[in-house]
């Protein structure tokens, strides 16, 4: 149940994103209108000691809607109140506060995923990958699904729009990262993996070809034109490895498909599992 809570006694830690001022106005106008803030945030509570008379509060999730009670000239906002979370929890908290309640653009979706998936592994290490399936041939196999599984659950997302998004966010560089904050390259998926299909250097050089606007340059393959005559990407062996996986299987008779499927562990059924979801038509994204 929500608690009035002081503003001033609310500490805001460090957030993966940046509080649109634009998007705070908006809010703060509805709080003047309806005199109040209608969807409580969300805090921890902790005493640092056993003699503190006032518990530290900390801001897990609504930093857009504080900030708007502040704009607004409140004093008090509602809040539901968590006792003593871990900061790896509370970081879940606000990462899946922002997947379910924004309109993220792709690449601010992808930082949260990569970050969602780090601390769900830190959290599981038992589903990193590798892992399960070393435990499972050791008969120690975790009931704890993987990532993938878990956020689609929980977030409602496509599982191949989790695995692009994840693959943007750990194949651009930081400093990349940062240069695209804002831009329109931010909110176009389909470039935004291009470019992180390419080299840490020349991702570099194609984002300050398309932000210097004196070139013309406006998409990742017409600079990958500009700066080398064709697109460069890293070298991928994923083709060539699913032709010999599939070779293989059609070259298999009944009964060695039959044995094969029974020899593979416990791991390896989840994550045969996992992949056999994500290529059901059912759950392909919409073209």
């Amino acid at each position: 149940m929500a608690e009035m809570v002081d503003i001033e006694l609310i500490t805001i830690g460090e957030r993966l994103r940046a509080v649109d001022q634009d998007h705070v106005a908006v809010i703060a106008d509805s709080i003047r209108q309806c005199g109040r803030v209608l969807q409580p945030i969300t805090i921890s509570r902790k005493f640092a000691t056993r003699d503190a008379l006032r518990p530290e509060m900390t801001l897990l999730a609504g930093a857009h809607r504080l900030a708007a009670a502040k704009l607004a000239g409140l004093d008090v906002i509602p809040a539901e109140i968590v006792d003593d979370i871990k900061p790896l929890q509370a970081k879940l908290i606000e990462i899946d506060e922002n997947l379910l309640r924004h309109e993220l653009n792709p690449l601010d979706r992808a930082v949260f995923l990569a970050e969602r998936k780090r601390i769900y592994e830190e959290l599981h290490p038992e589903t990193k990958a590798g892992v399960a399936g070393a435990k499972a041939k050791h008969g120690s196999a975790s009931d704890t699904m993987s990532f993938a599984k878990d956020a689609a659950d929980r977030l409602g997302f496509n599982p191949r729009t989790i695995e692009r998004s994840v693959k943007i966010a750990t194949s651009l560089s930081p400093e990349v990262r940062k240069n695209l904050v804002g831009t329109d390259l931010s909110k176009n998926q389909s470039e935004l993996l291009l470019l992180a299909k390419q080299e840490p250097d020349a991702q570099i050089k194609i984002v300050e070809l398309i932000l210097d606007q004196k070139h013309g340059v406006k998409s990742v393959k017409a600079a990958l034109e500009r700066t080398s005559g064709k697109p460069k990407v890293v070298a991928d062996t994923t083709q060539a490895e699913i032709k010999k996986l599939m070779d293989a299987w059609r070259h298999s008779g009944l009964t060695a498909r039959r044995t094969f499927v029974r020899e593979l562990s416990a791991g390896d059924r989840l994550l045969l599992q996992d992949l056999l979801d994500m290529a059901n038509p059912d759950t392909e994204e919409a073209a």
